[in-house]
């Protein structure tokens, strides 16, 4: 069980929201700014993650491979999603997974749940509260919510204050990393989803062959990458003097 803020006010429910046809619907992302325009400067901005949550890992992600740990901090909620959401550790360690090392104390707002900080940005929100988050100290608010759009923002706005000198969304490159997005996105990022939420058995049996059908093209598309790698990586290190 989890639940979802109406009007600002928290509502438990039992099971995700579903199409008249059974299928998932995946909630719009609420929060879309991209700081375009914005003074982006080290310690303003806060990331709120869950490490079960591989929208917000692939956010952690870029945030690795850029070298953006000093620029913007990051608070990681409890794996397990309670009657309550999401939450931060529990300063006592009496519920479950919150006394993990791994789990965070909010050090932004001194929040217990994540729904609190969705509050603090829009006390009247409607939606279920997810992961990643990006919080603008200086605003008191959030900035985006939608981890396909923090992708680009850390790799573009944030470039400045990188450490290392990365480029993962290189303008040239850019249609063709859009059109693999897409073609990933439906069938496997969302389709996971949409078969383990299915509300019928006809659902579940056209997502699941939707995801499958998709796994295997894209492992044809990957099988000559993944030869030529053995090949490359096929060296004696003591030859080079590794």
């Amino acid at each position: 069980m989890s639940g979802m803020l109406q009007d600002g006010a928290w509502v438990t429910m039992r099971e995700w929201q579903k199409s008249a046809s059974g299928h998932f619907d995946r909630q719009v992302s609420r929060f879309r700014g991209d700081l375009a325009g914005e003074e982006v400067s080290p310690g303003r901005y806060h990331l709120y993650v869950s490490y079960a949550c591989p929208w917000a890992c692939r956010v952690l992600m870029v945030r690795a491979l850029k070298g953006l740990d000093a620029a913007i901090s990051v608070s990681a909620v409890a794996p397990f999603m309670g009657d309550d959401g999401w939450a931060f550790a529990d300063p006592e360690g009496q519920e479950e997974g919150e006394d993990d090392p791994d789990v965070d104390a909010d050090p932004v707002l001194g929040a217990r749940y994540l729904r609190e900080i969705y509050q603090a940005a829009d006390p009247r929100f409607t939606g279920r509260v997810t992961v990643p988050v990006l919080w603008d100290r200086e605003r008191q608010t959030i900035v985006n919510n939608e981890s396909s759009d923090l992708v680009k923002i850390l790799d573009q706005r944030f470039a400045p204050h990188a450490a290392r000198d990365v480029e993962l969304y290189p303008e040239a490159l850019r249609p063709a990393i859009d059109e693999a997005m897409d073609a990933i996105y439906e069938p496997i990022n969302n389709g996971v989803y949409r078969c383990g939420f299915a509300g019928t058995q006809a659902a579940y049996e056209e997502s699941f062959e939707q995801l499958f059908a998709a796994l295997d093209h894209h492992d044809e598309l990957l099988e000559p990458v993944a030869r030529a790698a053995v090949r490359l990586g096929h060296g004696d290190a003591e030859e080079v003097g590794l």
